[in-house]
């Protein structure tokens, strides 16, 4: 009797010490549980991420396949651009030549205009002395003039009519000089003036061009200004990613610790087998003694006890079953875990590898961009000088101008002048007879005045 209440005993402390087991393997079943929940929502939202990745994925291709749509163009203006700021150059080169021309013209077309003057001032005072001189012949007697007066007149007159027709010749010439430089200068103003419209029109489409290329700089900003945000969102995705991982790997830390603490449990669960064995051969041993105390008595108190025993037995395969399976249990879980780590690690890989990639990206557009603000500041250099090339011209064109308005203004003081110079040749040339046939007259009168050599005396 006394065995078979330690016996008793030693089943009622195998019974608490597996109820115990059977608590602790139970609450790491639910932290396992709960562990595997949390599993199966970051897989979930891993999954999410993954479609939002594939989505900027292929919104990065199109902004790529944009970029170097750009940069094809880009390369295209450039050339374009290069090709027309050469022919800028040449046409500027040729019109400084050309204004460098027209300035010695200029000069020239200013001494000649000093030239003309003079002259026009010379047949001014010559006119004036003319003028005086037939003044001076109209109140003059012609008796009063003697023979060596006769004998100068038409010297004199001779000369005047000769000097005056070389000094007209000789303005004509001018005049017809000067009026074929006129020409040839307003022909070179509206050559100059053609330029003009053909560089105007092409500092318009150099203009229009400048625009295209400021939007076309104002849209590879804007998407550069998107795929930075997209970056950064990409950055605090990967912190945030980063941050879960932490915590997964905290909680695989709690899973390898509940692991140990499983493994501590299956070296009691050996134990306890251990001593469920030994329980078992102290129960065949019992059995046996029960049998043989059967055999010798058999009481209803031994039967009972007999019966609890093998419901106790019962309890204890059952139990044993039951830790057995969920051991079995938790090592499937725990290669999900580590496999679910992996995945998570090779993902995390992955959104470095883009991150790299956008930083990359984002590099290579800041330094486009910086090579095509350079471009367009010496796009603007370049028409900050063709402007000054036009101002100029046009200060040219406006000396022209006053050129013409000073050439028409001689042209007329010339013809005035020869016009008075012509009525002077005529008046001088109708004024010679005159002068002549008065000179006769008074040198007759000289011939038959009394008391001179010629007068006839009589004979008495």
């Amino acid at each position: 009797m006394l065995e078979l209440q330690y016996h008793n005993e030693d089943l009622e402390k195998d019974k608490t010490s597996q109820n115990c087991l059977g608590r602790g393997m139970e609450q790491v079943a639910k932290k396992l549980g709960v562990a595997h929940e949390e599993i199966q929502r970051l897989t979930d939202e891993l999954q999410v991420k993954e479609k939002e990745q594939c989505k900027l994925d292929s919104a990065l291709k199109k902004a790529q396949l944009e970029i170097d749509k750009l940069k094809e163009n880009l390369v295209k203006l450039k050339e374009n651009d290069a090709a027309d700021l050469q022919k800028a150059k040449e046409q500027n080169q040729r019109l400084d030549e050309e204004i460098l021309a027209l300035r010695n013209r200029v000069r020239s077309l200013d001494s000649e205009k000093k030239v003309l003057g003079e002259m026009v001032e010379r047949l001014k005072g010559e006119v004036c002395e003319s003028q005086e001189n037939k003044q001076l012949g109209n109140h003059s007697p012609g008796k009063t003039v003697g023979g060596e007066q006769r004998e100068q007149h038409p010297s004199s007159g001779e000369k005047l009519k000769y000097n005056q027709q070389g000094e007209v010749q000789q303005l004509h010439q001018n005049l017809h000089r000067l009026q074929i430089l006129c020409n040839s200068a307003e022909n070179e103003l509206r050559y100059e003036r053609g330029q003009n419209l053909d560089l105007k029109q092409h500092n318009s489409l150099l203009q229009e061009e400048n625009i295209k290329i400021k939007i076309e700089l104002k849209h590879a900003q804007q998407k550069l200004l998107d795929s930075t945000k997209m970056c950064s969102s990409l950055t605090a995705e990967y912190k945030h990613c980063q941050q879960k991982i932490k915590e997964l790997e905290l909680e695989v830390l709690k899973h390898t610790q509940s692991i140990k603490s499983q493994n501590n449990l299956q070296e009691k669960l050996v134990q306890e087998k251990s001593k469920v064995a030994d329980a078992e051969e102290k129960i065949l041993d019992l059995q046996r003694k029960l049998e043989h105390a059967h055999k010798v008595c058999l009481t209803d108190t031994c039967i009972s006890e007999k019966q609890q025993l093998e419901e106790k037995i019962k309890e204890a395969t059952q139990n044993e079953a039951k830790v057995k399976q969920q051991y079995q249990e938790e090592q499937q879980k725990r290669k999900l875990l580590y496999q679910n780590v992996d995945e998570l690690h090779r993902q995390v890989r992955t959104l470095q590898d883009k991150e790299n990639l956008l930083e990359m990206t984002c590099s290579q557009q800041q330094s486009r961009i910086q090579q095509q603000e350079a471009l367009l500041k010496q796009l603007e250099n370049e028409k900050r000088k063709y402007d000054e090339h036009v101002k100029s011209n046009q200060e040219l064109s406006e000396k022209l101008s006053k050129l013409q308005q000073e050439k028409e203004a001689l042209r007329e003081e010339y013809l005035r002048l020869l016009k008075l110079l012509n009525v002077h040749v005529r008046w001088s040339l109708a004024l010679l007879p005159r002068l002549e046939c008065n000179g006769m007259n008074s040198a007759h009168c000289n011939l038959c005045l009394p008391g001179s050599s010629n007068y006839p005396t009589s004979t008495s």
